[in-house]
């Protein structure tokens, strides 16, 4: 296959605001995926490669990272912004939906049940998991879980335009995404990836974890051994990923996630509600402003958590750390409340 050589010269000189984009299939050596010529756009000028902010952005990763700069420029000449990726941005379930609705996209049978017999399937890799990280097995199981059920749904957009989309057309995270989008490029590289091929979520996590790419980078591990990580078809490499991740985040063996509490009244701890991401008072701090433990407890610092359990009815909660390490997994109490939930369940399904 071969790309027109007009498109050649045209990419090589920097091509000008006014000329077409090629449709001709790519050069198997491009390094760029065919699937960015099914919705590319027809001007160059109407391409992420015509916006002057991520030309300057190509010059940083040739000279910082003796990028292939027609490669870079090829791939962004093939995509342009994708409107739907900001609008989900926006509107978070985590943010956007009380608990009580929330959980039970999580929290059901149905999703226990799943939970339980893959952790029967994966019991060799999730003991040696819980050996070496630490990690209770059932919470790494609910975590890939609530990301993809399991490995069902990894996402299914090109992971490349999603992050760049994210990284010049959302202004709120746009330092955040352009970082991702670094780490996804080099991420392509090292791993033989032609760019644009891979599948992933909206805002650009990958596989049955759903991690960003400079968490793949950093903390995903080839766990079965085979000298490739596969964060998609592997539920070792899952499942020794997610363990390190949340290892490296400060997950504390054989302790305490969290314990149900009650609050004489909350206003006088309005201000010390789901606030921060670490634990902040110690039981005694927390007896002295009436907020008591209703469960057996350990005397560790604890951070108040508040969510609806109803449309009239909120429950509060002492977390441990371990609460707020699966906050670094996603900052969402709501979420870290479901995957905490999720695996009791899957932990008790068996005298279900």
């Amino acid at each position: 296959m071969m790309i027109k050589q007009a498109v050649v010269v045209f990419l090589t000189l920097g091509l000008t605001a006014c000329s077409s984009v090629d449709h001709s299939e790519l050069p198997l050596s491009s390094g760029v995926s065919e699937a960015l010529l099914e919705d590319m756009p027809a001007e160059w000028a109407d391409s992420y490669a015509g916006n002057p902010e991520v030309q300057i952005f190509i010059d940083r990763l040739v000279k910082e990272h003796n990028y292939d700069r027609k490669r870079l420029e090829l791939a962004f000449s093939r995509i342009k912004v994708r409107p739907k990726v900001i609008e989900k941005s926006d509107n978070q379930p985590e943010v956007l939906i009380p608990y009580y609705e929330y959980k039970t996209r999580f929290v059901n049978e149905e999703r226990a049940k799943l939970g339980y017999h893959y952790a029967q399937r994966n019991a060799d890799w999730l003991r040696k998991a819980e050996q070496e990280f630490g990690v209770d097995p059932y919470v790494i199981v609910a975590l890939i879980g609530v990301e993809t059920y399991y490995g069902r749904i990894t996402g299914s957009r090109d992971v490349f335009t999603s992050l760049t989309t994210l990284a010049f057309d959302y202004p709120r995270r746009k330092v955040y995404f352009q970082s991702e989008l670094e780490a996804y490029l080099l991420l392509a590289r090292q791993e033989g990836w032609n760019i644009g091929e891979t599948k992933g979520s909206y805002s650009g996590a990958m596989g049955m974890v759903q991690f960003m790419p400079s968490n793949y980078q950093k903390l995903a591990i080839d766990y079965d051994r085979n000298g490739h990580i596969d964060l998609w078809g592997s539920d070792a490499d899952a499942i020794g990923s997610v363990a390190n991740y949340l290892k490296h985040h400060g997950w504390q063996k054989d302790q305490p996630w969290f314990v149900m509490a009650s609050v004489g009244d909350p206003e006088l701890v309005k201000d010390e509600i789901n606030r921060g991401r670490e634990p902040s008072k110690d039981m005694v701090a927390w007896s002295a402003l009436n907020v008591l433990p209703t469960q057996s407890f350990i005397p560790q610092k604890t951070g108040l958590i508040a969510l609806r359990t109803g449309p009239e009815e909120m429950s509060y909660w002492l977390g441990y750390k371990n609460f707020f390490t699966i906050m670094d997994y996603n900052p969402s109490r709501r979420y870290a409340m479901s995957v905490l939930e999720l695996a009791e369940s899957i932990g008790s399904y068996e005298n279900h």
